[in-house]
């Protein structure tokens, strides 16, 4: 074979593949593990999604449209283009101090007075466990004096408050105080430090001796003991609170549409917290709208008096100039340069007025004031050529033009002024703003977090990776054998009989404890068991071990307790006594045997008594009957103080050697090769050593040591009883429902 082939075995051996069959038999072994975990993160979830307390949402939409000028006539103007307050401003504005904190003085949002609750539990219990109607307070049933006393402090019901006024001093301000409900609509207020701060009753103000604290609650429902939470915040600190949890915006892209969003426990409050703001916020546009007519208005009624003044006094003039110069009517020539001249100086009168008005809000360099003197250079310029051709007038026919002219510019001045006081009226009356409310605020039924589905099946999921985590890690640390080819490879001792778990053994607990052992002889119960059938095939495979052994006694062990040597031997012990074999059963383990149990005998006298020569060795064997045949069985007697040294006698082996002659066939349970050195002892005299290994328990290390530890001492191990094992195909088993036990 070439190393090139060599290397692409290598490659593929199954050890260095990931094995689905092998995958999903870790899973279904660790199936309790992964399933309490999935359990225990579910209800955790649940107990998390359920016990915080519901948000809801509230919302609400205003339209912001293009505003309009407060100076009628004025955006006519050429070139003129006014600014419009973009929706970005308009966000702005309704998120400032001066809107928000209008809402938290007419809410009283600077006062909170809440129920204590016990965290996520009340939620729960409110939920879920509150007895009846009759009882809506939620009083939880009386457990322990102690715990009713801690318990009895939060609320479980519908409890609530409702606080009119309060007024704290400032060091108290923006610190949680204590309210505890009493009998009788009482109550008492306590600082952090639980001391006595203030005492009332629900329905007339409260005040504290020293007067610096004033409280008035209309409303107190809750037993008595339950405590709230009181605090006064600073003005600024509740409308900044305010503003983090205010959402504003634009529904979708230059749409003008401001949408409010605002999230809170109460679904009633925060839709009248919307409300408000809404309302406020209009209130507070309209009045900027009504301030701008209001102030060209008040410019406008300035200019009317002397405007009217210097009409009054033009036309004096013209009169005068008149009866004193004796003249007639201007010429239709004159008339027309006349006309002229009054439209131009009336134009440049009404942009002077104009300008004047803008300047009381905008400063000369801005685009509109510029705009208007850009009008009044070009009116000048077509009035100083009209002029040109009033001076080639006669003197008489240009003082009477001046007069005419300023006459009928003042008088078109004055009507203009007074055209406009009644515009600017109408519009300061019907000033409306440019916000309207589209849809007024509506808290929505269901909460909007948590998120309860998506929180328990996310806790779910983490159970069930935790748990599949686990039990892979726990694999990976400990690298047990599961698997008797695996066995065979490793340690190169051949495996000579697999025992399934049965599901008919009688154990002694349910749990599995230290003490978990088999209560009866599962040869006897079920001689038909799987079980049963597994250690025939094994009778048959002792057959041809026993040829090259050097006498007929079967020494069994294991590497560590818990292994089911015991069961192992005992019921192997009646299948060999159903075959017509004169068969010994002795009870090695002089620390913690327990056959005597299993086959109702008594303990003493036994193997300890027998090496002893306390006893005859016939007064000591005791025979059982296994159907129509018998077995013959020496129980470990009274424990010894020095079992070890007792096994070292030479009596042990004058007597094992004297029985292997009376028997066909000698089996030896003892102790755990980890625990004591009893096995190396005991191995000594044994023809055959068999080594039981359980499924799952054992990493390759400590059975390979165990081995060792018998071979240091010159006795081989003959082979492997591997207990415990579990049939498996393509990941699943073949349907046998064995019941897992652990007997020693």
């Amino acid at each position: 074979m070439t190393a090139q082939t060599q290397q692409g075995l290598t490659q593929l051996n199954p050890e260095d593949d990931v094995n689905l069959r092998q995958l999903l038999n870790t899973v279904w072994q660790g199936k309790w593990p992964i399933l309490f975990f999935i359990l225990s993160f579910f209800t955790l979830a649940f107990i998390y999604a359920y016990g915080k307390t519901p948000i809801y949402q509230a919302d609400a939409l205003l339209q912001v449209e293009k505003k309009k000028s407060g100076v009628p006539g004025l955006e006519d103007l050429a070139g003129l283009s006014l600014e419009d307050a973009t929706v970005s401003t308009e966000l702005e504005l309704i998120r400032s101090r001066k809107i928000l904190g209008l809402a938290v003085e007419a809410l009283k949002l600077d006062i909170v007075a809440e129920p204590r609750q016990f965290p996520l539990l009340s939620n729960v219990y409110r939920k879920f466990f509150r007895a009846s109607d009759a009882n809506p307070l939620g009083k939880l049933p009386s457990v322990w004096s102690k715990f009713d006393n801690y318990t009895h402090k939060f609320a479980w019901g519908d409890e609530r408050i409702r606080v009119e006024s309060l007024k704290l001093p400032r060091k108290l301000r923006d610190i949680s105080l204590i309210l505890i409900a009493e009998k009788n609509n009482h109550f008492v207020i306590l600082d952090k430090d639980e001391n006595l701060l203030l005492k009332g009753k629900v329905g007339s103000p409260a005040i504290s001796k020293n007067r610096e604290i004033k409280i008035f609650i209309s409303e107190l429902k809750a037993l008595p003991g339950t405590q709230f939470k009181l605090e006064k915040k600073s003005k600024l600190i509740a409308i900044e609170a305010l503003q983090k949890k205010l959402q504003a915006g634009e529904k979708g892209k230059k749409t003008g549409i401001m949408q409010l969003i605002l999230e809170g426990p109460d679904k009633k409050i925060i839709s009248q917290i919307l409300d408000h703001i809404s309302r406020t916020y209009l209130e507070q546009n309209k009045s900027r709208s009504s301030e701008e007519a209001s102030n060209a208005l008040g410019f406008l009624e300035e200019q009317v008096g002397p405007v009217k003044s210097y009409l009054e006094k033009a036309e004096a003039r013209l009169k005068q100039y008149r009866i004193e110069n004796k003249t007639a009517d201007l010429s239709l020539e004159t008339s027309a340069v006349l006309n002229v001249v009054s439209a131009l100086d009336t134009e440049l009168q009404k942009l002077s007025l104009k300008k004047d008005e803008l300047k009381q809000r905008y400063t000369d360099n801005h685009p509109t004031i510029q705009a208007i003197v850009s009008q009044e250079r070009q009116l000048n310029k077509r009035k100083q050529a009209t002029l040109a051709k009033i001076e080639r007038l006669p003197n008489k026919q240009q003082h009477l033009l001046k007069f005419e002219r300023d006459f009928k510019v003042a008088s078109s001045i004055y009507n203009d002024v007074l055209n406009n006081i009644q515009e600017f009226k109408i519009a300061k009356a019907s000033s409306v703003g440019n916000v309207y409310i589209v849809d007024t605020a509506v808290t929505h039924d269901k909460a909007v977090k948590p998120k309860k589905a998506l929180i328990v099946a996310i806790g779910t999921l983490l159970g069930a990776i935790f748990g599949l985590g686990l039990v892979f890690l726990r694999k990976m640390l400990r690298n047990t054998v599961e698997d008797p080819e695996v066995l065979e490879r490793k340690t190169g001792i051949p495996v000579y009989a697999s025992i399934p778990l049965s599901k008919s053994v009688t154990l002694t607990s349910f749990l599995s404890t230290k003490d978990r052992r088999q209560k009866s002889l599962l040869a006897l119960e079920d001689p038909t068991d799987l079980t049963i059938e597994s250690l025939r095939s094994l009778r048959t495979s002792l057959h041809f071990a026993l040829l090259e052994a050097k006498n007929n006694i079967v020494m069994i062990t294991g590497p560590s307790p818990n292994t089911g040597k015991s069961f192992i031997s005992s019921n192997f012990a009646a299948v060999l006594a159903t075959a017509e074999q004169r068969v010994l059963l002795i009870d090695a383990d002089m620390r913690k045997g327990y056959l005597q149990n299993v086959l109702d005998l008594d303990v003493s006298p036994g193997l300890s008594e027998m090496i002893s020569g306390k006893v005859a060795i016939e007064d000591a064997i005791h025979t059982i009957a296994i159907g129509e045949h018998s077995l013959d069985v020496i129980t470990r007697g009274q424990t010894p103080p020095n079992p070890s040294e007792l096994l070292m006698h030479s009596n042990f082996g004058d007597l094992l050697n004297g029985l292997s002659e009376q028997y066909d066939l000698i089996l030896i349970d003892t102790p755990p090769i980890h625990a004591v050195t009893d096995p190396a002892i005991i191995g000594s005299h044994a023809g055959v050593v068999f080594m039981v290994a359980y499924a799952g328990l054992h990493p390759i290390r400590e059975i390979e040591h165990a081995v060792s530890r018998l071979a240091q001492t010159g006795i081989e191990t003959k082979g492997f009883i591997f207990n415990g094992y579990v049939p498996k195909k393509g990941g699943y088993d073949y349907g046998y429902g064995y019941y897992s036990y652990y007997s020693d």
